[in-house]
């Protein structure tokens, strides 16, 4: 049976919330039902059309069991369709538009839902003992779920992932200077695409209750800001206090925020008259060791770029998701041919923030705009995942 070919009809995100911030009244669920309701209105595609939904969540919890269910059915999409939720660390939205990509490529649906969501404002604390032991008497510790899921447990006693890529910042010689121009450009980058109007057509306002109010409406990603080279080089060490090279401002943020995409097979585009936005041409995941996780980003791009059968100087733009500067200032290093002026032109993780279950889907969807704003052709994004996981896909303009 031949492969049907992937098309992404529609793509929008939430503006991306700090922690603590503007979106932090709202959980999960009620994020992914805002992108998966917006991106159905937007591209005219009636809710049941729909034959599958797949979301990434990391930091699930019980208010919102399968949250792609739960959101979907919110959206209006039919009880008969089907949903998944995906826990693959920071390449869950990823995976999430991956698997339906293979239900399409494969025949078994002809036009599904992808996407991300992560609440970080909402991550639950746990309190662990009592289930299992027969706990009378003392005291019982909560258990910061937000620090839980950002720590390898596996890797010597447990270290928070920025300790692991002080790792990688060894391995591959990046200096301290490297990542805080990273920090710098992405910051700059992220406040300049912002500025020329680029965001605007497809990132979202969300409209959050107050109490006693009127609504406040986030229509901005709150982290991007101005910071200067002086403020960059005057951090401390947050991770590796004695010798480290990772601050609080050359590392990503924690974030809210949701994104969703319509994909449709070949056969099912032209019953539903809406023209593609770009095709999926390849995605694309590989393993490495967990305690050089930050190498995913940059090793998953050779295997990728020989499944979609292109070599780099084929690729328009690039977004190596900015976990840590020291994950792209290692790619830098490990891919010479990775051209640095067509890497990150919109930001990434650092400035625009990293909502790690909804990363994956979000960086498709801005390269989807990106290759129209910018009238690019081939984009490719990657990420770096918890655990030793890179994740990435590669797509085309459609018209292009």
């Amino acid at each position: 049976m031949a492969q049907q070919k992937v098309f992404i009809l529609g793509a929008v995100r939430t503006p991306i919330g700090s922690i603590g911030g503007g979106l932090a009244a709202l959980q999960a669920e009620d994020l992914a039902t805002h992108a998966i309701d917006t991106v159905l209105e937007r591209t005219g595609i009636p809710a049941s059309s729909i034959d599958y939904t797949c979301l990434g969540w990391v930091m699930q919890d019980p208010r919102s069991p399968n949250v792609a269910r739960n959101a979907a059915l919110r959206a209006g999409i039919p009880h008969s369709s089907p949903a998944t939720t995906f826990h693959e660390n920071c390449a869950s939205g990823g995976a999430a538009v991956h698997s339906i990509a293979r239900r399409i490529a494969l025949g078994e649906i002809g036009v599904g839902i992808g996407g991300g969501v992560e609440s970080m404002s909402n991550v639950a604390r746990y309190l662990f003992e009592g289930r299992n032991r027969g706990q009378l008497y003392g005291d019982m510790t909560l258990v910061d779920g937000l620090f839980g899921a950002l720590t390898d447990t596996h890797v010597e006693k447990g270290e928070l992932m920025g300790l692991l890529t002080e790792r990688l910042v060894e391995r591959y010689g990046v200096t301290r200077e490297e990542q805080d121009e990273i920090a710098w450009r992405s910051h700059h980058n992220a406040l300049d695409a912002w500025d020329q109007g680029y965001f605007d057509d497809y990132v979202v306002p969300v409209s959050v209750p107050q109490r006693r109010k009127d609504p406040r409406v986030v229509d901005r990603d709150e982290g991007p800001r101005p910071v200067t080279r002086e403020e960059l080089a005057g951090a401390k060490p947050y991770f590796k206090r004695e010798g480290g090279t990772i601050t609080t401002i050359n590392a990503s943020s924690l974030n809210d925020a949701a994104a969703a995409l319509v994909l449709a097979g070949e056969e099912h585009v032209e019953a539903l008259g809406v023209e593609p936005m770009a095709e999926l041409r390849a995605f694309w995941n590989v393993g490495v060791e967990r305690a050089y996780m930050g190498e995913g980003a940059f090793k998953v791009v050779p295997p990728l770029l020989k499944r979609a059968g292109l070599e780099m100087p084929h690729i328009d733009l690039f977004e190596l998701n900015e976990a840590f500067a020291a994950v792209l200032g290692a790619a830098f290093h490990d891919l010479p041919d990775l051209p640095r002026d067509r890497t990150n032109l919109w930001g990434s993780g650092i400035s625009l923030g990293h909502p790690v279950g909804c990363t994956g889907a979000r960086q498709i969807v801005d390269m989807v705009h990106q290759l129209h704003r910018r009238d690019g052709n081939l984009g490719l994004v990657s990420r770096c995942v918890g655990g030793g996981i890179g994740s990435g896909e590669i797509i085309e303009r459609f018209g292009g």
